[in-house]
């Protein structure tokens, strides 16, 4: 039906314009908070202005994906589209350029490319299509029947999933799987498929921490010590490493804070006292600069993202839109909790930016990408009459 309409003209007359408000506001406060950092030494201002590039072009990208994009055509070519993608995650460990000692990106003219973090929204879309070409055999997903007809997505998710490893970027896995998770409990796959699911999950999460890098184990010996549970872990904070310097700052950061923040003008955490405050710990600037009512005012915008784009797209009679807006949303939202959650302490450090606010031309584009889509899809339309 949805087709059929497409093709006689169809005219967005309803849209979600307070998802769209708060994402314009996410990428000001995001513009801003670059332009404040960068300002603390005159070399560092080219960020702000790649920034603002980045900006520019992920709008284009934003309103490309809403308002002209026929989500109906772009379902057929969702599989060839997730081959391409993967064929770049394995790619990029050959070609790739290594940035503090990762290899996740490709380089053209300057500009970098990190392909897994699209792979994140490809799997999403590949995950969405997949399940409502095989609604049918969800009724028969036990472990033995989801192996059987459902295949395809366990061979494409590991590969992609292992190559990520391999560029050292856990941290888009974690949240990949939390949300294709969500996905498979949303089409009510049996309860012992799901179970099944989290065991491998967390042997595999075992494995890699006890026999992977080295740096993955360090980072949770410091979290048990300065997380937010450390007194239940017993863990003492008193000595202190040079491991535990990032940590550390973004803590004293947001408690220096307090309620209300010191202000723009007497912040100190981006003044090389915390390493990456643009992009892994901005949230730290935030919490130190506006206190505890702008953390908390940034948490709210994504909690409106979140509510908004999973109660419309939940709305959907077609199942393929129904789960990639909720997909997509949950996409965002997991992403901003697990970067707020490093910075607050409340997770082991990982590098992930906050979306919309962090520096990064990629995450931008996507997440940018991400909202476009969710915004297509919850749009009421009606045939246009000329």
């Amino acid at each position: 039906m949805r087709s059929i309409m497409r093709k006689s003209k169809l005219k967005v007359v309803h849209s979600d314009q307070l998802i769209f408000a708060v994402y314009l506001i996410l990428c000001l406060i995001g513009l801003y908070m670059n332009l404040n950092i960068s300002s603390v030494t005159e070399r560092a201002m080219q960020s702000f202005f790649k920034q603002l590039i980045w900006f520019g072009l992920s709008l284009l990208v934003m309103f490309y994906a809403y308002r002209i994009l026929d989500l109906q055509k772009l379902k057929k070519y969702i599989p060839i589209l997730t081959i391409i993608n993967l064929i770049l995650v394995v790619l990029v460990l050959y070609i790739g350029i290594e940035v503090k000692g990762a290899t996740r990106s490709f380089s053209f003219a300057g500009v970098n490319f990190q392909p897994s973090l699209l792979m994140r929204v490809m799997l999403i879309l590949y995950f969405a299509r997949f399940l409502d070409k095989k609604k049918e055999f969800l009724k028969e997903s036990s472990p033995k029947g989801f192996v059987k007809y459902f295949l395809p997505l366990i061979i494409i998710t590991s590969i992609s999933y292992i190559a990520i490893i391999f560029q050292r970027h856990f941290s888009v896995i974690i949240i990949s799987a939390a949300t294709l998770f969500s996905i498979l409990w949303i089409v009510k796959v049996r309860s012992t498929t799901l179970t099944l699911i989290i065991l491998i999950g967390v042997v595999s999460v075992v494995t890699v921490l006890s026999l992977g890098a080295s740096y993955r184990g360090s980072r949770i010996e410091i979290y048990t010590k300065y997380s937010l549970f450390h007194r239940i872990l017993g863990q003492d904070v008193d000595s202190i490493q040079a491991d535990d310097y990032q940590i550390r700052e973004s803590l004293i950061s947001l408690s220096q804070g307090g309620f209300w923040g010191i202000s723009s003008v007497f912040g100190q955490a981006k003044n090389r006292y915390l390493p990456e405050s643009n992009t892994d710990y901005v949230y730290s600037v935030i919490g130190e600069e506006y206190g505890f009512v702008g953390g908390v005012f940034i948490l709210i915008l994504y909690v409106i993202i979140f509510y908004r784009g999973t109660l419309r797209s939940w709305k959907q009679n077609d199942l393929y839109l129904r789960l990639a807006g909720i997909g997509l949303t949950l996409n965002i939202f997991f992403n901003a909790l697990v970067n707020i959650g490093v910075a607050i302490s409340a997770l082991p450090s990982t590098g992930v930016t906050l979306p919309f606010i962090s520096y990064g031309g990629t995450s931008l584009v996507v997440n940018s990408l991400c909202i476009g889509l969710i915004l297509n899809i919850i749009a009421v339309r009606k045939p246009c009459h000329s």
